[in-house]
Order: C-alpha cells, then sequence, then structure tokens
C-alpha cells in the first residue's frame, strides 16, 4: 500500500533539512504517518518547553526545531482505524521508529542523505530504549556537522 502527505504535513516538512524531507518521503511510501512538527518559531518553542507533560527540555533557539531549515522533526505513526494518531499506542510508535531508522540508515548508505538520524526513543543511538531519561517518542534529528544557509 502506498500512502502520502496531506497539504498541512507537507508544509510542515518542507521547514526541514532536504535529509529529513528526503527520509521521511521514502519512509510515508511504506507506512502512514504524520508531520507533527518541523521548524518552530520563539513562541511554539516556549510553548512546547512550557507544556505540562513538558514537550521539550530545551529552551528558544537551543532546539534543533529553531533551526531553519529544521534540523528536527515530529513525526506520529497514523492510525487509520480512528482516523488520527493514537498517542497511548507506544509500541506503534516503536515499531514505527524501527522503519524510519532502517530507511534512514539505508538512504545514508546509498548517498542520498549526507547525516545520520538520531531518535527521540534512544538519543544514544545504542538501540537500548530502556535506558532513557526523557523519552520523545515523535521526535526525530539529524546528526552531524551542519552549514546551514542564511535568510
Amino acid at each position: 500500500m502506498s500512502y502520502r502527505f496531506g497539504k498541512t504535513s507537507t508544509a510542515r516538512l518542507c521547514s526541514c533539512h532536504p535529509d529529513l524531507q528526503t527520509i521521511f518521503n521514502e519512509v510515508i511510501k511504506v507506512m502512514d504517518c504524520t508531520i507533527v512538527c518541523g521548524h518552530r518559531n520563539e513562541a511554539d518553542q516556549q510553548a512546547a518547553y512550557n507544556a505540562k507533560p513538558q514537550l521539550s527540555k530545551v529552551q528558544y533557539p537551543n532546539s534543533n526545531h529553531n533551526t531553519y531549515p529544521s534540523l528536527a522533526v515530529d513525526v506520529a505513526p497514523y492510525d487509520a482505524t480512528i482516523r488520527n494518531i493514537d498517542w497511548g499506542d507506544t509500541n506503534r510508535f516503536y515499531y514505527f521508529a524501527g522503519r524510519v531508522m532502517e530507511v534512514a540508515r539505508r538512504l545514508r548508505e546509498e548517498g542520498k542523505i549526507l547525516h545520520d538520524l538520531r531518535w527521540g526513543g534512544d538519543w544514544d543511538r545504542d538501540t537500548e530504549v530502556d535506558d532513557q531519561t526523557f523519552i520523545d517518542l515523535p521526535h526525530y534529528e539529524l546528526v552531524g556537522e551542519f552549514i546551514l544557509p542564511r535568510d
């Protein structure tokens, strides 16, 4: 089965680094998902930091969501049976992350992206998901040195 992003997800993904666009444009071909957040401006970042429960551990401008293009993206698997995101279905998020990380690994190996990917359920990238102090299951970010375009 083939899926595609809607207008809102497409717009959010367009605010992200080209590597993130490449990864998730490949992921959507094999698993339905929605882009929750790409770039965050100052107000959005502070709202994420101040939220209860806290959605971000850092204030503006210290998040990878705050660069433009964004070096981070929040993506959730879409559940067609409820026609929405099931935030309580953590198993679906872990399964989805495995698929995402495999797609990113393959694209990097093929030279289609330049950076590695880190997931908010395995910050230290040791494949052990039970040693995290902050779990951010929809969060993915690029790892490495970046030269960003100037506005």
